[in-house]
């Protein structure tokens, strides 16, 4: 498990950096801003977290949990540091997940990690964020979104076994 959840930080990281190799790529050339990616038009998931929604959903959760607690949302500072925040323990606890049950069936990590990312961009990011209210249903985003969050999530799911697999060789 603790392989797993140090892999679910580090790819994390890594589909922000990869979020960044696309920006550079011109992925999402239509974008208003690259800090604010909340704001783009086209195709470039979330610079933040890589997923679909118009504002991070990583973003949302931070300030809708702050407010909960506290009484008032973030303000835009504080939404950015909570969302890393957020996204990185998200990342964590997946990643928990999947070392946890590569430890237990092997066959779990068959694929080098791919399918579990496929897996999480479905479950979270496609389905999850929807039904929490941290996206609009996957039909209101354009394809070329989608196949980006995808990617992006193929990342994590890649750099979550590498690592696991690192730190798990005797």
């Amino acid at each position: 498990m603790a392989a797993g959840a140090v892999g679910g930080i580090v790819g994390s990281s890594a589909m922000v950096v990869f979020n960044h190799v696309l920006a550079a790529a011109g992925v999402g050339e239509d974008d208003l801003g690259s800090h604010h990616q909340e704001r783009r038009l086209d195709a470039k998931p979330n610079d933040a977290d890589g997923t679909i929604s118009d504002e991070p959903a990583t973003r949302q959760a931070a300030s809708k949990t702050a407010e909960a607690i506290t009484g008032r949302p973030l303000d835009e500072r504080e939404k950015a540091v909570g969302g890393a925040i957020a996204h990185h323990l998200f990342g964590a606890a997946v990643g928990a997940l999947y070392g946890a049950a590569a430890a237990q069936a092997p066959a779990v990590a068959a694929g080098g990690g791919i399918p579990y990312g496929v897996f999480v961009w479905l479950a979270a990011a496609e389905t999850g964020l929807p039904l929490a209210g941290l996206a609009k249903r996957p039909s209101a985003y354009p394809a070329a979104r989608h196949a980006a969050s995808l990617a992006t999530h193929i990342v994590f799911g890649a750099t979550v076994e590498a690592v696991r697999r690192a730190l798990t060789r005797r």
